[in-house]
């Protein structure tokens, strides 16, 4: 049954990630902090994302701005080694409860403040370093490091297949590092594969029906969806 689900939830997610460019790693912290210790689950949803992550770059790879994708990944890798570090010694209960109050206010954000388009000018330094630093805290707690960093392209971008293909070549390389520290840190371990690989199958179908329907899909309406979902999932972990 754990299967079925999961491959459900993959799936989903990666029709999310590849019509929005964000929200795979969402969609799936949704169900899976159920089945798993919150450390595992982050990890587990993070290594499924990798071959969505290298479909994506084939697809928009003509619009890639690699330079764009790689500067922020060394400060990124830093703050989310430590992070990854620090969730495998808190108590799981009171991380769960903390990530339910982050989804929270995770969604009351971005349906109150969020940009809605990519044509913005690009962000001051700060900000766009408190983004990364935000963001690589949260991919290393809870396997979410999207939302921010959605912000942070979207500033310095000027299209939506630049966007796309940038942003995925920056979560491919993160992903790949964090993946590869949370088995060397135990946290992920062989008897994990089974999860991860049924994870992959899913999200690769998920992005493949993306990538027929991403021109007709209204993003506004579906962000907005996704965001609603995030707050209903923050206040399931808080009960």
């Amino acid at each position: 049954m754990l299967y079925g689900i999961l491959f459900a939830i993959t799936m989903l997610a990666g029709l999310v990630q590849g019509v929005t460019g964000f929200g795979s790693c969402i969609v799936i912290m949704l169900v899976l902090p159920f089945y798993f210790p919150l450390a595992e689950a982050a990890g587990i949803a993070v290594a499924t994302t990798l071959i969505m992550g290298i479909v994506m770059i084939l697809r928009y790879r003509a619009n890639i701005k690699v330079r764009e994708a790689l500067l922020p990944s060394l400060l990124y890798i830093i703050v989310s080694s430590l992070a990854i570090h620090f969730s495998a010694f808190v108590d799981q209960a009171l991380m769960k409860k903390v990530f339910g109050v982050f989804l929270v206010l995770l969604s009351e954000f971005y349906l109150g403040f969020a940009p809605a388009d990519s044509n913005q000018k690009k962000l001051p330094l700060l900000a766009g370093a408190v983004c990364i630093i935000l963001s690589a805290a949260c991919d290393g707690l809870f396997g979410i490091g999207g939302p921010l960093m959605v912000i942070y392209f979207m500033h310095r971008t000027t299209d939506l297949h630049e966007y796309l293909g940038t942003l995925q070549l920056f979560f491919l390389v993160n992903n790949i590092y964090n993946t590869g520290f949370r088995f060397f840190r135990g946290i992920l371990g062989p008897q994990h594969l089974i999860f991860i690989a049924v994870g992959m199958a899913g999200i690769l179908i998920g992005v493949l029906i993306a990538g027929k329907i991403v021109e007709k899909v209204r993003r506004d309406v579906l962000r907005k969806l996704i965001y609603v979902m995030i707050g209903i999932s923050g206040v399931i972990n808080l009960l």
